[in-house]
């Protein structure tokens, strides 16, 4: 599936995309809350200032992903590989990263989500909200 073609069946209230390939796609200012995710592959894909609020990520490959911006409120991160995205700016109030990959993630700015067996950019693995539901 190609990137206009997710879009095309997006805009027609699809919302369950498991496995879809948008490695290196362009989706900038796209509202993408509330869909499925899980277990695509986003690599290098450029995500700035993308609306990820409740998406679920889990299990996909985000590395090399410009989220320069982006919401990813409440996104379920459980097991997502983010090492080397550029997170600056990037909202993760309430996200579950629970056993995610940040390593070397540029402009790490994780705040106020559940880090439980979370690897940090720097390589350090944190345990900061274990156990919260």
């Amino acid at each position: 599936m190609d990137v206009e073609e997710f879009f095309n069946r997006l805009n027609a209230g699809e919302i369950d995309f498991v496995g879809i390939n948008l490695k290196g796609a362009c989706l900038i200012r796209s509202d993408l809350r509330d869909i499925n995710l899980s277990q695509s592959d986003l690599r290098n894909a450029d995500l700035t200032d993308v609306d990820l609020a409740r998406v679920n990520l889990m299990g996909a490959n985000l590395s090399g992903a410009i989220l320069l911006n982006a919401n990813l409120e409440y996104a379920i991160l459980k097991g997502a590989d983010l090492s080397g995205a550029d997170l600056e700016c990037a909202n993760f109030e309430g996200a579950d990263l629970t056993n995610a990959n940040l390593r070397n993630a540029i402009n790490q700015s994780v705040r106020d989500a559940i880090l439980c067996n979370t690897i940090l950019s720097n390589g350090r693995i944190c345990n900061d909200g274990c156990g919260r539901e």
